[in-house]
């Protein structure tokens, strides 16, 4: 089966760090980061990460969110959406990003080198990133 057709369908996240240059291992969402990813057969994808516990606004509206509520929020949150294609010779995704939380990742292609061992997605991005995905078979936004 190809890397583009076993990676088809929706993921959670199991584990999310990052290393750079022998540092130690950091866990940029604390050790217990949820996500949800989602590649489809039309070529669509879409990837959340986010810090679990993050507070509450005082307002029940985002709009009515404190500068302090908002940097809280949108720094304990990663997401995007776009398109996706596989070079399988190179065992790399491509997301190409049409929609992102972080405006300056619309237009760029963001490469996962990608390793699928028993039902486990692991990608790895060039700056030390390691995500490792499990297929979900729960609700998309159960954490824990």
């Amino acid at each position: 089966m190809s890397l583009t057709t076993a990676i088809l369908g929706v993921w959670r996240l199991q584990a999310f760090e990052s290393q750079r240059d022998g540092q130690p291992v950091r866990y940029p969402f604390g050790i217990q980061a949820a996500g949800v990813l989602v590649y489809s057969a039309d070529g669509t994808m879409s990837g959340q990460l986010m810090r679990p516990g993050r507070p509450v606004f005082a307002s029940a509206t985002i709009t009515g969110g404190t500068d302090a509520e908002l940097r809280a929020a949108a720094t304990g949150y990663v997401a995007y959406a776009g398109t996706f294609e596989v070079d399988e010779a190179r065992a790399l995704v491509l997301h190409r990003v049409t929609m992102s939380l972080f405006p300056n990742l619309i237009g760029t292609v963001q490469e996962r080198r990608a390793t699928l061992v028993n039902g486990t997605l692991e990608l790895r991005t060039p700056e030390g990133a390691r995500l490792v995905w499990v297929r979900s078979n729960k609700v998309l936004f159960e954490t824990g």
